[in-house]
């Protein structure tokens, strides 16, 4: 399977191409089975599939773009929310950094089985979701791992939509060609 042409891909899925390119940097031990529980009670037991999904493959870094994943810790005197709560207010959860301050976060005002991601700008102090990055977490991590390599080849507006067609169709914000 290509990246090429994917209306909708799983994050396991996903997870498993960027890991065969390379692209995928996992963190080592851990308890997926503590961190989803212990985020599901963070978020009210809202936790969408896809976000359960990417804390058991244990992401760290898309290229150089690092995951936000709370401090857990089998003792709860030691975990911290770290991020977590960033996006809340705006019905999101942040799940990477863009490096400069800015945030991914997966919608969570949506009843979609795979909800959309975007890209929340802190000069807006996180206020409403810029651009969306992804019509699905799965699709989401695609983009990213292709990102640089896109800008690289000097890639025209709109190359996303040879990864992810459906990015257009996000509700919340337009995609970032058209995002102004």
């Amino acid at each position: 399977m290509t990246m090429e042409t994917i209306l909708e891909i799983s994050v396991q899925e996903a997870c498993r191409l960027l890991a065969a390119q390379g692209a995928l940097h996992r963190r080592r031990g851990g308890n997926p089975d503590g961190l989803a529980a212990y985020v599901r009670a963070l978020l009210g037991d809202q936790m969408p599939a896809d976000l359960e999904a990417f804390y058991r493959e244990g992401v760290e870094a898309v290229g150089d773009f690092r995951a936000i994943l709370p401090k857990w810790n089998e003792r709860p005197e030691r975990r911290r929310e770290g991020m977590l709560r960033a996006l809340l207010p705006v019905q999101a959860v942040p799940i990477f950094s863009d490096g400069a301050g800015s945030l991914y976060g997966l919608d969570l005002s949506s009843d979609a089985a795979s909800p959309a991601v975007y890209f929340f700008d802190h000069e807006d102090l996180f206020e409403r979701p810029r651009w969306a990055a992804g019509s699905s977490l799965g699709n989401f991590l695609l983009l990213l791992g292709r990102h640089d390599q896109a800008i690289a080849e000097g890639c025209p507006a709109g190359w996303e939509r040879s990864i992810d067609p459906d990015i257009e169709s996000c509700p919340r914000a337009p995609p970032i060609w058209r995002a102004g």
